[in-house]
């Protein structure tokens, strides 16, 4: 599963950002994250549950649609993500801003959305972080922290990570009181159609991402996804690998914010520099 969102991660970089890097200023008719590996990512996703989780829907849905071509639907869902502390989905808004895809291009806009979303130091994150960052001049970025103090209190972790717990424990407890039992190993999730026998069954060997059940397969009420602690800690394992993303540009330490004062008061803290 980590392999799995590691593919959609580069091709999300690899396809956003490189756009940028070598002017191409045009996407493929059919859209993006058409190549074989990233519809492999995305059929995973279509059959992964999400109930319960809207990080995991907002992301998901958000990158369907960006694959379709519909950026403005992608960044709607995208900030739906972003709010319960989904770091691709952050990171996405922050490509796509830099990119100009549903939106004018805003390149402070950008590093402030990638700025949150490496907070956590995912490494992949962190360099498209420090390679946007680099393209900024001084004005943009003084701009830029300002904006980053702006969002930050909305879609950091301190607030995002707490909103998305109050959504996981409020919805284990509406487990907990279902007539089936909290716990169950043999409890799956079915649509509305699939229990009433009106819609296509699904295919349970089917790959799903990060764990989740598949839709009318699997354990639903897998502890793990509901509680907080344990929750944030597999999202994170998936991110923590180092993956070449590509050639980016190279950041002296001069580039990137400091932690003195130059740092946003309240912002992510900068690593290393």
């Amino acid at each position: 599963m980590k392999l799995l969102r590691q593919r959609i991660l580069c091709g999300v970089i690899g396809g956003l950002f490189a756009n940028v890097v070598i002017a191409a200023n045009s996407q493929p008719a059919t859209g993006p994250l058409q190549d074989k590996t990233s519809q492999e990512v995305l059929e995973a996703m279509s059959n992964s549950s999400t109930w319960g989780h809207p990080d995991q829907y907002g992301e998901f849905t958000g990158m369907q649609r960006y694959a379709a071509g519909n950026f403005k639907a992608a960044m709607k869902y995208f900030l739906i993500g972003a709010r319960y502390a989904d770091k691709l989905s952050q990171l996405s808004i922050g490509l796509m801003y830099l990119n100009g895809q549903g939106v004018e291009k805003d390149p402070v806009q950008a590093f402030a959305w990638i700025a949150i979303a490496a907070e956590r130091k995912y490494p992949q994150f962190l360099a498209t972080r420090d390679a946007v960052w680099a393209q900024l001049d001084a004005q943009q970025r003084e701009q830029a922290k300002v904006l980053l103090e702006k969002l930050y209190p909305e879609y950091g972790d301190p607030s995002a990570k707490r909103r998305m717990a109050l959504v996981l424990r409020w919805n284990r407890a509406e487990l907990t009181g279902s007539y089936l039992g909290f716990g169950s190993d043999s409890v799956t999730s079915l649509t509305p159609e699939q229990f009433i026998g009106s819609g296509r069954m699904p295919r349970c060997g089917a790959k799903s991402i990060g764990g989740a059940a598949i839709t009318g397969c699997g354990n639903l009420y897998a502890s793990w996804r509901w509680d907080p602690k344990e929750y944030f800690q597999v999202r994170d394992q998936e991110w923590k690998g180092t993956v070449s993303v590509g050639k980016m540009e190279q950041v002296d330490g001069a580039g990137v914010p400091a932690k003195s004062a130059d740092q946003p008061k309240g912002s992510v803290q900068n690593d290393g520099h």
